[in-house]
């Protein structure tokens, strides 16, 4: 009726929410009738906007997705075909340069993928933006089915520019042997010796919920029966690292078998990150992942230090890459080193805060107000009551040039005054206020520890956040009377913390004190005592709003300005 009677723009385009398993929504721009039609599946439809309506097959979205698309989407054959036969272009690339055979091998659809093969005569080698292809995304699928089609095919197995990795070596490094399996006799004598010791380092406890020892003997082994009858020697390119203890990996098979017959796991997990480092590269996160997975395995077993041995290569390697490090990375440290407070204090090397200390500041100069800079910044700080705690706990018995280099670290950290980016709140203001959040029973705020060794290492006791409060306003605003609380603003006010600072709104911390806070009230006037004439001269001053500019100099100018 709409068609015939009032004929509308049958290309009009809009906006449309597709409603997705989990709660979740997917948003698409720029459709047309059509496109709709055949995203809900309603060929009805489809037929009469093509047929009646001469509505176009090859219109593209915003992200170039076309109607041929979405019935491979949808893996419906028959749609597919009737757009085919209408026009339909199926080599239309979505932005990304994702074709659809990708889309229906990364979805599982062996049907589709065999038309888009043998009918339609596509392109096996496309490549999208990070280089993979749809045999890596067969591979990722999991489906043996499309990988074999696809290497029947003629598709190729080559490194993508993402992780560096080729289908073959992604597959082994998930442990998917019957998806290694499927490439024999479609690659190199190399790739396959490769894969075999790939998957033999899978197993080694390199993964989660991988580990069989057994699996790993036996693909290794296998790996240098190969290499010996191929006549393909292993070429070690990495010298020994002092993290491997200076050892190297096995050469041959003789070796190997020595390691194996001295029954111990460890070196034999350490064997196989070997392999991983030499396949896959310092550079790979794939490698990086290795490194931190056995790292917490041994913090699992509360052997921290030498967990943190292997995190610090792994973080050393991401900064010397300039590779992305994920806030939760640099969390976990501080859960390690909050673990060995709680089992035994003295175990926390303070090589190992130093070291930490160099990590965060040049985290902070390499990714200056990125998206992880609050909660790196909050990290930080539960790193600074860690050592705050730490050095008086041991009451003076750290090194004094260790304690040294802590505080030049601190105060070259405080020099930059990082502040989170929407409130302006520096180190000084977290952990001032009860809103920082609570980390653990041993790292909350406000820490007057934390504080004291802030001011010592040079904060500023009276540093502004974007309302002008100062760490007293906070500090006063806290719903606690605490212990806490009331140490804290003894160690600000004992710090030269001006109690008559006025923040944007005029309010001074006495002003902002909750009525019910008595206990705060009492203590911030036994800490004030008699007001100083000149700060209750720089208050009158202001509220009159008498001119002073011309009277004062620069230095009573300012005093009054604060008030």
């Amino acid at each position: 009726m709409l068609l015939r009677r009032f004929r509308p723009d049958i290309e009009k385009v809009g906006t449309i929410v597709f409603d997705l398993s989990h709660n979740q929504q997917e948003i698409v721009e720029e459709v047309s009738p059509l496109w709709t039609a055949v995203a809900v599946d309603h060929f009805d439809i489809v037929r009469l906007l093509v047929e009646e309506g001469h509505a176009k097959i090859n219109h593209l979205t915003k992200t170039h997705s076309t109607t041929f698309r979405v019935a491979c989407f949808n893996n419906n054959l028959t749609m597919a075909k009737y757009l085919v036969e209408h026009g339909a272009n199926p080599s239309q690339i979505k932005i990304g340069n994702y074709t659809n055979l990708m889309l229906s091998a990364g979805r599982r659809y062996p049907t589709m993928v065999k038309y888009l093969i043998n009918e339609l005569k596509v392109n096996v080698n496309d490549e999208d933006e990070n280089g993979q292809t749809a045999l890596y995304y067969a591979v990722r699928s999991g489906s043996c089915e499309i990988v074999k089609c696809l290497l029947e095919n003629g598709a190729t197995n080559f490194r993508d520019k993402l992780r560096n990795v080729t289908p073959l070596m992604r597959a082994a490094l998930y442990g998917e042997v019957e998806l290694v399996e499927a490439f024999h006799g479609y690659c190199s004598d190399l790739e396959w010796i490769e894969a075999k010791e790939l998957l033999g380092g899978t197993f080694g406890g390199c993964v989660a919920r991988l580990e069989n020892l057994s699996k790993t003997k036996k693909y290794l082994t296998e790996a240098f029966q190969l290499r010996l009858s191929k006549n393909i020697p292993k070429v070690l390119s990495s010298p020994p690292l002092e993290i491997f203890d200076f050892c190297s990996e096995c050469c041959t098979l003789e070796e190997f078998n020595e390691l194996i017959h001295s029954n111990s796991k460890e070196k034999l997990h350490i064997e196989t990150i070997r392999v991983h480092q030499r396949l896959l590269g310092d550079k790979s996160n794939d490698y990086h992942h290795v490194l931190r997975y056995y790292g917490a395995v041994l913090a699992d077993t509360h052997r921290y230090n030498d967990c943190l041995r292997w995190w610090f290569y792994e973080i050393d390697l991401k900064q010397k890459y300039n590779t992305n490090i994920k806030k939760e990375y640099l969390r976990c440290f501080i859960n390690i080193f909050l673990e060995m407070r709680q089992n035994n204090e003295k175990d926390i090397q303070i090589e190992s805060l130093i070291r930490m200390l160099k990590i965060m500041k040049i985290e902070f100069q390499l990714n200056v107000k990125n998206e992880n800079f609050d909660y790196n910044l909050r990290t930080l700080l539960y790193l600074l009551t860690i050592i705050a705690n730490l050095i008086q706990n041991r009451n003076g018995n750290v090194d004094i040039n260790q304690r040294r280099e802590l505080h030049h670290l601190i105060q070259l950290i405080l020099r930059c005054e990082y502040r989170t980016v929407r409130d302006q709140l520096t180190l000084l203001h977290l952990c001032s206020t009860t809103s920082t959040k609570r980390f653990s029973d041993d790292v909350h705020y406000p820490c007057s520890v934390t504080a004291r060794l802030l001011i010592t290492c040079g904060a500023h006791v009276d540093v502004l956040d974007a309302n002008k409060n100062t760490p007293l306003h906070l500090l006063v605003q806290n719903d606690d009377v605490s212990d806490k609380t009331l140490s804290m603003m003894d160690v600000l006010y004992q710090a030269g913390a001006h109690m008559d600072h006025v923040n944007d709104k005029g309010q001074t911390p006495f002003e902002l004190i909750p009525p019910d806070n008595v206990g705060v009230v009492q203590h911030f006037k036994e800490i004030l005592g008699v007001r100083s004439l000149k700060c209750i001269c720089a208050r009158l001053i202001q509220r009159e709003r008498l001119h002073y500019d011309d009277t004062l100099s620069k230095v009573l100018t300012h005093f009054v300005q604060k008030h």
